[in-house]
């Protein structure tokens, strides 16, 4: 299993906090490797679901979530330097369709 390590300024990084879960925000906060799948699982549900909650639409929020598909974006080309869209093309799939390949977790820094 692969490790990468991403260093985030401060608005990413608190962005990054205010998506994950509970249990992924502690360990994002304690430094401690986060599952790479759940992790981005995590950043696309945050991003998709005013959609999936029924208050808004796909084409509404993927225009307001700016700063989110930027780091979405961001995150990704660490991983995948030729497609910083991996992710982004997946938002609105459900978990059981969401596609990661690699194996790895991810520590993030705050710089």
């Amino acid at each position: 299993m692969e490790t990468y390590e991403i260093t985030l300024d401060g608005k990413q990084y608190e962005l990054l906090k205010s998506m994950l879960n509970c249990d992924r925000r502690a360990d994002l906060i304690r430094k401690i490797p986060i599952n790479g799948k759940e992790l981005f699982y995590d950043m696309i549900h945050e991003i998709y679901s005013p959609v999936t909650d029924g208050w808004s639409t796909r084409e509404i929020v993927l225009n307001e979530s700016a700063d989110a598909l930027n780091l979405l974006r961001f995150m990704t080309k660490q991983i995948f330097p030729n497609d910083e869209n991996y992710f982004v093309r997946q938002i609105g799939r459900k978990w059981a369709n969401f596609r990661f390949e690699k194996d790895c977790t991810i520590i993030i820094y705050k710089n």
